[in-house]
């Protein structure tokens, strides 16, 4: 056998560094805005619901809302990703384009929460 295709074959593997493209950057800055304003935002409910209950009022319709329109958020997200056009863009492209689909509706609920209790 040759010495080359011997080395080819049988060398430890080399990972390759992973590159940062500017897009999956901006993508996950804008991830994890949207995660931080949900955050902010599932603490504010739960902490209202808490004192509701703390109370004694019903806490089930709010609880209800507040679920039904993240899990709707969350199923207009998963239809646009599964859409034909978007299947076809590289990962970094179709997770920069959820990423400002989901950014901008919680991240205003959760600054006019913040500037209208403070």
């Amino acid at each position: 056998m040759d010495p080359r295709t011997y080395d080819i074959l049988y060398r430890p593997a080399r990972i390759t560094p992973s590159r940062r493209t500017p897009v999956m950057l901006l993508a996950a800055a804008l991830w994890v805005l949207t995660l931080s304003s949900l955050a902010f935002l599932g603490f504010v409910v739960g902490f209202t619901a808490l004192w509701s209950a703390a109370e004694g009022m019903a806490v089930g319709g709010l609880l209800l809302r507040c679920f039904a329109c993240l899990f709707g958020g969350a199923a207009v997200l998963v239809a646009v990703r599964l859409a034909p056009g978007v299947k076809r863009m590289s990962a970094d492209t179709r997770s920069l384009l959820l990423a400002v689909l989901a950014c901008p509706i919680p991240l205003v609920l959760a600054m006019t929460m913040w500037f209208y209790t403070a």
